[in-house]
């Protein structure tokens, strides 16, 4: 249970922060709003405050369940099973914080909210291109790395690094929300690029460079 450690302080921190904004809002509040940002449902704040946080507790069971009565495979794919529950709760998480935030009067772009999770989701990847088997689906995949399998090891090597060093850039949309599709999109671009060029730079050292 102590791997589940992280899933449980996010459930415990989704309750707290919905109390704790919950307790300054006025007893019936907005509860939906239609595509024009008109809102058309009002309803009691505790359902705002217990909908998400109770459903998320009820599919972390169910996610726990399910897992204590299969027989996984491999310590990766457990791995990311647990990381996808993780991804789900936090998804919830920034969704509870901002419904909350619209109920107190307090706009906040969905986008810059949303980069979190997305954030999170892409600096996984990224370390995932430093374990990518040899000609396996994922990982760089270029006509100099396919060649040979010391260029695979050391150009994903470097992609992860490039993608994680370009994750903590892109963190630059939560506080300047002008430049958020700027350092949204050129950062993973830029990476993607480099670690290709990088291929072709090593290949060359292994006298199988040739175009």
């Amino acid at each position: 249970m102590i791997r589940k450690a992280p899933h449980l302080l996010l459930l415990a921190a989704l309750f707290a922060v919905s109390f704790l904004i919950g307790s300054y809002l006025p007893q019936n509040i907005a509860l939906h709003w239609d595509k024009f940002g008109i809102i058309d449902r009002i309803g009691s704040k505790l359902e705002l405050i217990l909908l998400l946080p109770c459903a998320s507790i009820v599919i972390f069971a169910i996610g726990i369940y399910a897992e204590s009565r299969l027989i996984l495979p491999s310590r990766k794919l457990r791995g990311l099973i647990s990381f996808m529950q993780f991804f789900f709760l936090l998804l919830v998480f920034i969704i509870q914080v901002r419904n909350l935030l619209r109920a107190a009067e307090v706009w906040t772009p969905l986008e810059q909210l949303m980069s979190i999770p997305v954030l999170l989701l892409y600096a996984y990847v990224a370390n995932a291109f430093d374990e990518a088997d040899y000609l396996s689906v994922f990982g760089v995949k270029t006509k100099w790395t396919m060649q040979n399998p010391e260029v695979w090891r050391k150009t994903n090597h470097m992609a992860s690094r490039l993608f994680q060093t370009s994750a903590g850039m892109m963190l630059i949309p939560l506080f300047i929300y002008r430049l958020f599709y700027l350092c949204l999109f050129i950062p993973p671009i830029l990476s993607f690029i480099i670690a290709v060029v990088y291929s072709r730079v090593i290949a060359g050292k292994y006298g199988n460079g040739g175009d």
